[in-house]
């Protein structure tokens, strides 16, 4: 294959990747506080057209429409936490609420609003420059990594910050001692209510950011129904990574890859049905979440900690 063509797909992996990778470390907080979010979907839906509305009635302004895009995530997922933390319902039911209500609210928005159904785009939008690095744009290959956007950049910053907070720092501490063991939390005098509230609050912010690059830098508009399941991609991709910052990045560039490579598929124009190109992120996940599952399965049962064991005995 082409360099200049591997460069193209390489790079096209980490532009699909960035919300994803969003997304799914906000999903990876909740689920390190004990906190089972699969609300991802609808936070960033929120986020999606929260951005439009902001940029519209700001003259264009992406910078505050992230903003105000990452705000109103974090304001919607309180409710998420309200129904979680104080009334104590079910996280599964309580996350298909906000989904749902999510896909409701945003219509009704884009109607009584703007006046317009399926999409909308602003009357002006100043998008986002690409940021050049010098060293690393004229290189083959390590070019992907040079021309992105600003969320990229800080999505990748996001992995080492994340990874920070909780194996090095007490906050961190603290969110995994509530997931692990909420009682043992509160003999240490940690507040498991008032951490799950925090990570829930992180976590629809970061999914904020994420609609809003799929709205303001992907796109230029807000459509219903825009988020297309990423959240659940994303949901899988920290589950598979097992809550760990940097796999569940690479995990997350994974499904990226096969996104893109299903793009490149359809433009060179093999007789493959689009449908089934569509596909394969989807088949991907399901195939992450078994391999996940099985492993899991395992390491309950002791196969795989005696297997470790033995090994270190010999």
């Amino acid at each position: 294959m082409n360099i200049a063509i591997i460069s193209d797909t390489l790079a096209s992996t980490i532009r699909i990747a960035t919300p994803l990778l969003l997304m799914a470390l906000g999903g990876l907080l909740c689920q390190r506080a004990g906190v089972f979010n699969i609300a991802l979907e609808g936070f960033s839906l929120i986020g999606a057209f929260a951005a439009i509305a902001v940029v519209q009635f700001t003259g264009g302004n992406v910078w505050i429409g992230l903003l105000g895009a990452a705000a109103v995530g974090a304001v919607y997922s309180s409710l998420y936490a309200l129904f979680v933390t104080r009334f104590k319902a079910n996280h599964i039911i309580a996350s298909i609420a906000m989904n749902t209500l999510a896909a409701g609210l945003t219509s009704y928005l884009l109607r009584s609003m703007f006046e317009v159904q399926g999409a909308y785009s602003p009357d002006n939008i100043n998008k986002l420059d690409m940021i050049q690095i010098p060293v690393l744009k004229n290189i083959p290959i390590l070019n992907c990594l040079s021309g992105q956007s600003i969320m990229t950049y800080f999505a990748i910053a996001m992995v080492a910050v994340i990874y920070i907070l909780l194996f090095r720092t007490k906050a961190g501490l603290n969110i995994c001692a509530v997931g692990e063991s909420e009682d043992a939390a509160k003999t240490a005098g940690v507040r498991p209510g008032l951490v799950r509230l925090q990570v829930i609050l992180a976590s629809g912010a970061l999914c904020g950011l994420a609609g809003a690059y799929l709205s303001t830098i992907s796109v230029s508009q807000f459509s219903e129904d825009m988020v297309q399941g990423r959240g659940f991609n994303a949901f899988t991709a920290f589950v598979f990574g097992n809550a760990h910052p940097a796999a569940t990045a690479l995990v997350s560039l994974l499904f990226g890859f096969a996104d893109a490579i299903g793009i490149r598929i359809e433009l060179i124009g093999m007789n493959i049905p689009p449908s089934i190109i569509k596909m394969f992120p989807y088949i991907l996940a399901i195939v992450a979440l078994a391999i996940s599952s099985y492993t899991m399965k395992l390491k309950i049962k002791g196969v795989v900690g005696n297997k470790k064991k033995k090994e270190k005995l010999a």
